[in-house]
This record gives structure tokens, sequence and C-alpha cells, in this order.
């Protein structure tokens, strides 16, 4: 691993815990046992160590997706990797400090165009095709109308969870990904798929 690397890694491990705006580059140059200079020497500024550091998380969680995905056995199975996918953003929300998030919004306004490109690629070139599969295939309703399933509330996840407090801190992974996700498509599923037993196979 190279210096940039070990730079980058250690940003997301610290902005993700203490918030993007709060851990400083001073405190960051600290921590790793360099100067602030030398911070600089790679990055124009801090946004851009942001933007990287996030960039890293991102490629994370796409990398296991895709691994996921390819790992199905099953392709007529779309709402698996559906429910797979939001219990990844799940746990992805639940090891962030909310601050990280609020922060980007606020404060880094190209980071967060970066992390708002993830969210809509996720949505639309992911779960999209996943629903549309679904009803091709018979599992979903044929009046649902897919677009607006992900419009309404497949896109704006981390927004529930947030709301009012932080809902990880009263309910397990387990209970929000039935509340959020699960019960909703529970309710656009045709009949005879909601009492096959495919839905045993959804991960947990």
């Amino acid at each position: 691993m190279d210096e940039r690397e070990e730079i980058v890694g250690h940003a997301l491990e610290n902005f993700t815990k203490f918030g993007s705006k709060r851990f400083s580059m001073d405190e960051l140059a600290q921590s790793l046992g360099i100067s602030k200079k030398t911070l600089y020497k790679h990055f124009d500024s801090k946004e851009e160590l942001v933007s990287e550091s996030l960039g890293l998380l991102l490629g994370r969680i796409k990398m296991k997706i895709q691994h996921f995905m390819a790992e199905q056995s099953d392709a007529n199975e779309p709402l698996s990797t559906i429910i797979y996918i939001y219990k990844l953003g799940l746990i992805t929300f639940q090891e962030l400090n909310p601050s990280f998030l609020f922060g980007l919004a606020k404060y880094y306004p190209k980071a967060f165009s970066v992390y708002s490109d993830f969210k809509k690629d996720i949505v639309w070139q992911q779960v999209f095709p996943l629903l549309k599969r679904g009803q091709e295939l018979g599992q979903i309703r044929k009046s649902v109308n897919v677009e607006l399933v992900c419009a309404l509330f497949l896109s704006r996840m981390e927004d529930i969870v947030y709301s009012k407090a932080n809902l990880f801190e009263e309910y397990s992974i387990q209970e929000l990904l039935e509340h959020i996700i699960i019960n909703n498509l529970k309710g656009i599923l045709t009949l005879d798929y909601l009492v096959s037993s495919n839905l045993k196979e959804w991960p947990k």
C-alpha cells in the first residue's frame, strides 16, 4: 500500500467514525504520524480527500453487491438480491456516524454529489431492473408501478433511519430490514408468489 492509499484508508476510518467535518486535517496528519504538508502533497483540499475516501467506501459496497450477484445460482430470484442490497446498506449506515453523511451535504458538495450519484446508480441501475425482472416473472403484480416504488421508498432509506432519531439505537438490522424493505416488497407481490416457499430463501 502506498502513502496515498494509506491516507485515504485512514481518513475513511476516521471520517465515518467522527464525521467528515469534525475530524480535521491536523488530527488526520497527527494520527498518521506525518505532517499536514504531506497530506496536501497528495490532496489539494480536504474535500478532495473526503471525496476519495467516500469513493473507497462506495467501491467496497459495489464489490460486495457484484460478488453476491455473481454467486447467485438462481436468476429467477431477483428479490433476494434486492433484500441483500438493502441489508448491506443498513449494515453500512449502522457503522457510520450520522454526522458523516450530514457533513457531506452541508460542507462538501462535490463529495455529496458522488454519494448522490452512487445512490441513484444503486436504485435505478441495480434495483429497478431487478424489480422489473420480478414483474416479468410474475412475482410482482402487473398493476404495480415499480418506478414509483423506487422513487417513494427505495431511494431514501437513510432519511428514514436517521429521521427523528437514530433508529439503530432502538432496533436491530433485521427489524429495520423487515419494516423498511421486506414488508413494503411483500405489499407489491402477487398472491401466488407471496405464499410460495421462495420467500423463505430471502436473505436474513
